[in-house]
């Protein structure tokens, strides 16, 4: 079977012609006429459509596996002021660069307000990539940089600490 060429069905000028045909005025049906209308409506698009309801959206969930730090043992700790404590007095164990690093977390304070994003990440890992990043604004060569993440994930740092962290060492390059 050939195909002829012809225009898209929404091409408005081809709708024009069919309805102009269609119309009483012009020796039309006035049904057709009715019925090519919905249809153009209906195919085109071009009626007036109600816009949805406004509805509040959640965020959307944030994975808490794959690149981020097991966050389960943090859990543990009663509270992320806790968690928080642990990780600046975990500086002086582990020393070197990591040790100036921690220590940039001993104003982080806790987050109450429940419908903030920085609440959220309070109770989840940290990524990797924002441990990288942590590693890069701290100058830590490849070798420091893998034992960063050794580090991070012996505390474990929440993603709320590594923002803490990144926030601070970018006030001090500036």
């Amino acid at each position: 079977m050939a195909r002829a060429l012809t225009s898209p069905p929404t091409d408005k000028g081809m709708w024009r012609r069919l309805l102009k045909i269609a119309h009483p005025d012009t020796g039309g049906d006035h049904d057709l006429f009715i019925w090519a209308q919905a249809l153009y409506e209906y195919v085109a698009g071009d009626a007036y459509e109600e816009p949805p309801p406004h509805i509040h959206r959640q965020p959307p969930p944030h994975p808490t596996t794959g690149d981020r730090l097991d966050f389960e043992e943090a859990l543990s700790y009663s509270s992320f002021t806790e968690l928080t404590r642990f990780a600046v007095a975990f500086a002086s164990e582990v020393g070197g660069p990591y040790a100036s690093v921690l220590r940039l977390l001993a104003d982080c304070v806790e987050f109450t307000d429940r419908t903030s994003p920085l609440y959220r990440q309070q109770y989840e890992g940290a990524t990797y990539k924002s441990l990288a990043a942590i590693a890069y604004k701290a100058l830590m060569t490849t070798e420091e940089r893998y034992g960063w993440y050794r580090v991070a994930e012996a505390i474990p740092l929440s993603q709320r600490h590594a923002g803490h962290i990144l926030s601070k060492l970018q006030r001090q390059a500036a």
